[in-house]
């Protein structure tokens, strides 16, 4: 019997950037009003707005709603974009430091990973 994935209260949120919380919030628009995505997540239009102009951005636990409420067929395409935010990520860190840590990240991730 497979694993099923879990997207809810517990589903790691607040390692996700600000641009990839736009993206997911961008991503659900393409399917949805700005009115119906507010009623969604439990806010105002006008705060839907203010994230597509980019003048704030969804709090993890707005973050958590939109995905617990997106439709199964998004799903897939908001985990997407997690981990590539956080792929990047650890990229950027595995670049910035030295051989010591470098060995240090990849034998946690081999753990992660078991490769």
């Amino acid at each position: 019997m497979s694993e099923q994935p879990r997207h809810g209260t517990d589903f790691p949120v607040h390692w996700v950037s600000k641009d990839a919380r736009y993206k997911i919030v961008e991503f659900m628009l393409s399917t949805r009003s700005i009115t119906e995505l507010a009623r969604i997540l439990g806010i105002s239009p006008t705060a839907v707005r203010k994230y597509v102009k980019r003048l704030s951005h969804p709090s993890d636990e707005i973050l958590t709603r939109a995905i617990e409420q997106a439709a199964p067929y998004e799903k897939d395409t908001v985990i997407a974009i997690i981990i590539d935010d956080l792929v990047e990520a650890l990229k950027k860190l595995y670049n910035s430091v030295d051989e010591r840590h470098r060995r240090e990240l990849k034998e946690k991730l081999s753990s992660l990973t078991g490769f």
